[in-house]
Order: structure tokens, then C-alpha cells, then sequence
């Protein structure tokens, strides 16, 4: 599987504005946003489970380069074809914080594993 936290030979996404500044991104560096999801996930009427240890809440949803990816606490993750763009818009509120890697922001939102096998909300 390609490693979707590296970029590949696609456009650079836009980059919306939003009330927090964000640095600018290194050459081969690109944009991933993340939003931790307690709750359920239920696009198109069926449930989210992960294939791995059947969790059925508490995610990490990740875009990158326009593609939207679940993230178990059991750091299992997934494309999603079920979630696009929109929805993943629909679901992204304000900036709260800005990360410098991918790595860390699965350690310090606790999806490295640390807690796999429990909900946090």
C-alpha cells in the first residue's frame, strides 16, 4: 500500500483559510488533516467496524491529498471509500492545533496503540 502521508506526483490541494496560521509546507511535504471522531460512524446507512479488532467508534478520520482514511486506536488504518471529500468536510470544524508529523499526531491523540482496545470520548 502507498503510504498516504507522502506524497506522490498529485496537485497540491488547496489549502483553505482558516483562523490559525498555518506553516508552509516543505518541499515532498504534504497537507493532512485529522479530525478524532468519538461517535459511531455511519455513512450510507451501514456501520464502520474495523477489520482488525472490531472496534466500532473512536476514530482518528484523516484527509490527505483529497482522500479520506479511517484510524483505529489499534492503529489500524483504512481508505475509506464510503467517506469522501465532502463528508469529511461536513465533519472538520475550526484548526485547533497544528502538528509538525503524522507520528505525532497518532501519539498525541493516543492512536499509536497506546489505547487500542478502549473508547475514549
Amino acid at each position: 500500500m502507498t503510504d498516504p502521508h507522502q506524497a506522490d506526483d498529485q496537485p497540491t490541494p488547496h489549502i483553505p483559510d482558516y483562523p490559525i496560521e498555518l506553516p508552509p509546507l516543505l518541499p515532498g511535504q504534504v497537507l493532512a488533516r485529522t479530525i478524532p471522531h468519538g461517535g459511531e460512524l455511519r455513512p450510507r446507512g451501514f456501520l464502520i467496524t474495523c477489520a482488525y479488532c472490531d472496534a466500532t467508534r473512536d476514530w482518528l478520520i484523516v484527509e490527505v491529498l483529497s482522500k479520506v482514511y479511517i484510524r483505529c486506536r489499534c492503529t489500524h488504518e483504512w481508505l475509506e471509500p464510503d467517506l469522501d471529500l465532502d463528508a469529511f468536510n461536513d465533519l472538520f470544524g475550526e484548526v485547533i492545533r497544528v502538528w509538525d508529523s503524522f507520528p505525532e499526531v497518532v501519539a498525541g491523540l493516543g492512536f499509536d496503540g497506546t489505547f487500542a482496545g478502549t473508547y475514549l470520548d
